[in-house]
């Protein structure tokens, strides 16, 4: 852990229904608030910490490098699927535990932590700009998408639902999407833990296929040599497939310091 003095406040953000139980924590992290400590944000995209009582709150924001404390309000952290790394609050007596987690926090910030990817207003189409879905739910490939493909039509998403319905409404030339996706309550219930991740990439291709888009492929990260998915992908990426009417492939990503080279993925696929 490091032990230097944090490079800013925790950005704490309360993932609950308004109610007593988030009045009072925030009413209480506001009177023995110190603003060098952490500070209250509206936006879970935003936060360092994430508070929240029922595990669906947090499911189209989670990110696997934030931090996320439940307040277990009535036993109920044996009756949901928790991702490992995240701390159980008693709602009982949450305050002191909970600073002791904000400071915890604190000292692990990283100054990488915020992504600057520029001021996308400003960016100027290209003449025959491409419209383009990229999906993915790790943040830093969401921001490379955002630099490989300046100047394009870029819409993005993180999960498996909401990618559905942005196929559903809008018309794509070429998607772009990850592999593996987290969970989605909505495809599952009672088994339904937050964090875990499904191959809903291929279920993707074939419904951006099926919407219209003429370029689609599936982009992923893994190892080849360490993921037996990801080393079936080898056989099926040196050629394209067609699906309705669509031009369909399955990629390894080039990876770099900044995240998947979407530019190159897309170039491979059109090219192809």
């Amino acid at each position: 852990m490091n032990t230097e003095t944090p490079i800013r406040p925790v950005r704490v953000h309360i993932a609950m229904k308004d109610g007593p139980l988030p009045m009072s924590i925030k009413r209480v992290l506001s009177v023995i608030g110190n603003e060098e400590m952490f500070a209250h944000v509206d936006d879970m995209s935003d936060a360092d910490l994430v508070l929240f009582t029922d595990v669906r709150a947090i499911e189209n924001g989670f990110v696997q490098e934030k931090s996320y404390a439940l307040v277990d309000i009535s036993g109920s952290k044996s009756k949901q699927a928790l991702p490992n790394g995240v701390t159980v609050l008693s709602a009982n007596n949450p305050l002191v535990d909970l600073i002791n987690l904000i400071d915890s926090v604190g000292q692990d910030l990283c100054p990488l932590t915020d992504v600057e990817i520029g001021d996308e207003n400003i960016v100027a189409l290209f003449p025959d700009a491409k419209r383009i879905l990229v999906i993915d739910d790790t943040p830093q490939h969401i921001a490379n998408a955002k630099r490989c493909l300046a100047g394009h039509r870029l819409t993005t998403a993180t999960g498996y639902q909401d990618a559905m319905a942005i196929l559903a409404s809008e018309q794509f030339d070429i998607v772009l999407t990850d592999l593996h996706l987290p969970m989605s309550s909505e495809t599952l219930g009672e088994a339904f833990q937050l964090g875990e991740l499904v191959p809903y990439g291929i279920l993707l291709m074939i419904e951006a296929a099926r919407q219209g888009a003429r370029h689609v492929a599936v982009v992923t990260d893994l190892n080849h040599h360490e993921d037996p998915f990801s080393a079936a992908f080898d056989h099926y990426s040196r050629f394209p497939v067609q699906i309705e009417s669509a031009k369909v492939m399955m990629l390894h990503a080039r990876v770099t310091e900044d995240g998947k080279d979407w530019s190159d993925a897309m170039a491979r696929l059109i090219e192809q």
